[in-house]
C-alpha cells in the first residue's frame, strides 16, 4: 500500500528548502519561485519530517532553463523524485502540477531539456524540439504547448443563418 500524497509548494514549506537543495545540488538550476516549486508529500504512519509528511519528489516552473535559449520562456524545471518513490507515478503528478500553474498563468507553450527522461516527458505528451547540451552534456530540449485548441469550424454543409427582417 502506497503512502497518502499532497502537493504543497516551497512558500507554504520554506523549510524544505534545504532538502530541495541537497537532491539538485549544483547539476541543476536551483533559481525557483517558492510559489512555484512543488513538492509531493508522502505521509507515514511515523512521520520523520514534520507533521505533514516526507519530501517524495519536487518540480517547479522557472523562467529560465537553457542560458542558449533566452529566447524560451517558462520551463519546466528540477524534476526530481529520489529513488525510494520512483516508478509510482510521482513525476506524472508533479509535471501536471507545473503543467496546471502554467495553463493558470496562460502561458502558451512550456519548455524543458533533459538528459535522460526523453521517454518519459514523450508519453506526458512533451514534443521533442532536437538535441542541445545541457551544462555541457548532451540533453533534449522539448515542449509542451498548452493552449486550448479553438472549437471546430461548422461543417461546410450546415445550412446558413438567415437574418430575416420583420415589416414595421
Amino acid at each position: 500500500m502506497s503512502p497518502s500524497l499532497t502537493l504543497v509548494t516551497l512558500a507554504d514549506h520554506p523549510d524544505l528548502l534545504p532538502t530541495l537543495q541537497a537532491w539538485l545540488g549544483n547539476r541543476r538550476t536551483p533559481a525557483f519561485s517558492p510559489a512555484h516549486c512543488f513538492i509531493l508529500l508522502a505521509a507515514r504512519a511515523r512521520v520523520a519530517h514534520g507533521a505533514y509528511g516526507v519530501p517524495a519528489g519536487t518540480a517547479s516552473l522557472t523562467p529560465r532553463g537553457l542560458d542558449s535559449r533566452a529566447d524560451l520562456t517558462p520551463w519546466l524545471a528540477n524534476l526530481y523524485v529520489p529513488p525510494a518513490y520512483r516508478g509510482r507515478g510521482h513525476a506524472q503528478r508533479l509535471v501536471a502540477a507545473v503543467e496546471s500553474a502554467a495553463r493558470a498563468a496562460r502561458v502558451p507553450t512550456l519548455w524543458l531539456v533533459t538528459r535522460s527522461a526523453a521517454p518519459l516527458y514523450a508519453r506526458l505528451g512533451w514534443q521533442p524540439v532536437g538535441p542541445t547540451l545541457f551544462h555541457g552534456d548532451p540533453a533534449t530540449l522539448m515542449r509542451r504547448d498548452l493552449a486550448p485548441i479553438a472549437p471546430p469550424l461548422l461543417a461546410q454543409s450546415a445550412k446558413p443563418y438567415r437574418v430575416s427582417s420583420a415589416a414595421t
